[in-house]
C-alpha cells in the first residue's frame, strides 16, 4: 500500500491538516481555561486514526476511467457533464442573475471597494448587530435559497470547468470575481475567501490525480507561493478588522472571552510584531475555539437530541414545529456547555459536540471509519467521474472536514442543509452509471 500516492492524497491533507491544528492549539498565544491536553488530544487522536481505517477501506478501486476507443480517448468527466448540463446551464444563469443583483445593491448602499478599507467596511456592516435577531420574512427566506444555489453553481462549474464553453466559463470568472469582491473585500467577511480557496483546492486536487500528474519541485514552490499569499490575505482581513474596532493586546481582555487569556511573552509577537502577531493569534484561535468546546463538552453527561440536534437550524425547525422553544438545543452539548461554564452559542463548538448531542461521543467515534469509508468512495468516484454528483459532493464535504474541528460548517445554516440534501440526492439518483456505447 502506497500511502504517498494519489489514492490517499486526501486522507495525508487531512492528517497534516489535524496536526497543524493540534500544534495551533498548543503553541498559539491564545491559552484556554482549565483545559486538559491530554483528554482533549487523546480523543482527536483516537478519531483521526478510526478516520483513517475507514478512509483506507474505502478509497479502493481504479482512478482511471476513460474511453480509449473514443475520439481522443474521452474523458469519463465529461460524460458526468453531459448529464448535468442543463442543471449547470441554469446554475449559471442563477448565478449571473444573482451577481448582478449584489452589485445593484452593494452599489445603491454605497458600498466601498478599497482593500484598506476591509476592517472598516466589516465594523460597519455589524454595526447594531444582535446574533440570533434576524427577521424570518420572506426576504430571509429567498436569502437562504440564494446562499445555497450559489454554492451549488460555484460547486458544480469548478469541478466541470475544464468542459464548459467559453461563455460559461467568462460567467464563472465573472460569478467567482463578484463573490469574492462584494463579500470580501466589500464587507470583510472572509469566510467567502475560504470557502472558494477550499473548493478550488480539492478540485485542484482531483484534477491532478485525474491526469496523473508528477509533482515538480517548481509545482511545490509555487503551491507553497500560492498558500503563503492565501494565509497572508487572511490575517491582512483580521488585522484591519481589529484595527478598526480599536481592539488589540492593550485592551483585548475588555472585549474576550473570560475564559480566554493571551501569552503576550509568545514567539508569535516577537517573530510578527504587535498588530501582525495579534491577527495570527486570532486566525489560529478560529481553529482551535471549537476544540475548547469540544473538551468541555466532554466533561458533560449525554442527553438526547432526538437526531436533530447536530444542526443548529434543524433543531430550531423541530422547536418552531412543535411549538415548544429550547425542547432540542437545549439538550445539545453546545447549549449545556454554555449554560455550565458560560461558552455558549456564540462561541464556536467543533462538529464532534454537535453530532455527540445525537449520538454521544463513543457515537461519533464509531461513524467516523464509516463517514471515511464513504468519503474515500466518493473521492475515487470523483477522480474516476463514475457518477455525475460525485465531485461537486465530495468537495462540499471537504469544505467540512476543514471545518470540523471549529464547528459544524455545513449543516449550521438551512443553506447548507439543502446543499447537502441535494448533492446526496443525486448522487443516490445516479449511482447507476453505465459506459455510454
Amino acid at each position: 500500500m502506497k500511502i504517498f500516492s494519489y489514492r490517499y492524497l486526501p486522507l495525508n491533507v487531512y492528517f497534516a491538516y489535524s496536526l497543524f491544528v493540534l500544534m495551533s492549539l498548543l503553541l498559539a498565544p491564545i491559552e484556554y481555561k482549565d483545559i486538559d491536553y491530554s483528554i482533549l488530544v487523546s480523543y482527536l487522536v483516537g478519531l483521526v486514526i478510526l478516520f483513517s481505517i475507514g478512509y483506507i477501506f474505502g478509497a479502493r478501486g481504479s482512478l482511471r476511467n476513460s474511453y480509449p476507443d473514443l475520439p481522443g480517448g474521452a474523458s469519463a468527466r465529461y460524460f458526468s457533464y453531459l448529464k448535468v448540463r442543463r442543471l449547470l446551464f441554469f446554475l449559471l444563469a442563477f448565478g449571473l442573475v444573482s451577481a448582478v443583483l449584489q452589485w445593484y445593491f452593494f452599489i445603491s448602499s454605497g458600498g466601498e471597494l478599497s482593500l484598506s478599507s476591509i476592517g472598516g467596511n466589516y465594523v460597519k456592516g455589524y454595526e447594531g448587530y444582535e446574533r440570533g435577531q434576524a427577521k424570518v420574512d420572506l426576504t430571509y427566506i429567498l436569502g437562504i435559497f440564494d446562499q445555497a444555489l450559489s454554492v451549488l453553481t460555484l460547486l458544480f462549474a469548478i469541478y466541470y470547468y475544464r468542459f464548459m464553453g467559453r461563455f460559461s466559463r467568462i460567467a464563472l470568472v465573472f460569478i467567482i470575481s463578484s463573490y469574492l469582491l462584494i463579500n470580501v473585500i466589500g464587507t470583510g467577511k472572509q469566510k467567502y475567501l475560504g470557502d472558494i480557496v477550499i473548493f478550488l483546492a480539492y478540485c485542484a486536487m482531483i484534477n491532478v490525480a485525474a491526469r496523473g500528474v508528477r509533482f515538480r519541485l517548481s509545482s511545490v514552490f509555487v503551491s507553497m507561493g500560492v498558500a503563503f499569499l492565501v494565509f497572508f490575505m487572511f490575517i491582512e482581513i483580521l488585522r484591519q478588522r481589529y484595527v478598526a474596532a480599536g481592539i488589540g493586546l492593550d485592551n483585548i481582555y475588555e472585549k474576550s472571552h473570560p475564559l480566554i487569556s493571551w501569552d503576550e511573552s509568545s514567539v508569535v509577537f516577537d517573530i510578527f510584531g504587535g498588530e501582525y502577531g495579534f491577527a495570527l493569534g486570532i486566525f489560529l484561535g478560529y481553529f482551535t475555539n471549537g476544540l475548547y468546546g469540544l473538551y468541555l463538552s466532554l466533561t458533560l453527561p449525554f442527553e438526547w437530541s432526538f437526531l436533530v440536534g447536530n444542526s443548529y437550524s434543524l433543531g430550531r425547525i423541530v422547536e418552531i414545529v412543535i411549538g415548544e422553544n429550547g425542547f432540542v438545543l437545549e439538550r445539545t452539548y453546545p447549549y449545556r456547555v454554555g449554560e455550565e461554564y458560560g461558552w455558549g452559542f456564540d462561541k464556536w463548538h467543533s462538529l464532534f459536540a454537535w453530532l455527540a448531542s445525537d449520538i454521544t461521543f463513543v457515537g461519533v467515534l464509531l461513524l467516523a471509519p464509516l463517514f471515511s469509508f464513504f468519503y474515500g468512495r466518493l473521492w475515487v468516484g470523483a477522480v474516476s467521474a463514475d457518477n455525475a454528483f460525485s465531485g461537486p459532493l465530495f468537495i462540499f464535504l471537504s469544505l467540512g472536514l476543514v471545518f470540523s474541528f471549529a464547528n459544524n460548517q455545513i449543516m449550521h445554516g438551512l443553506a447548507g442543509v439543502f446543499v447537502l440534501f441535494v448533492l446526496v440526492l443525486g448522487w443516490l439518483l445516479h449511482m447507476k452509471w453505465h459506459k455510454p456505447r
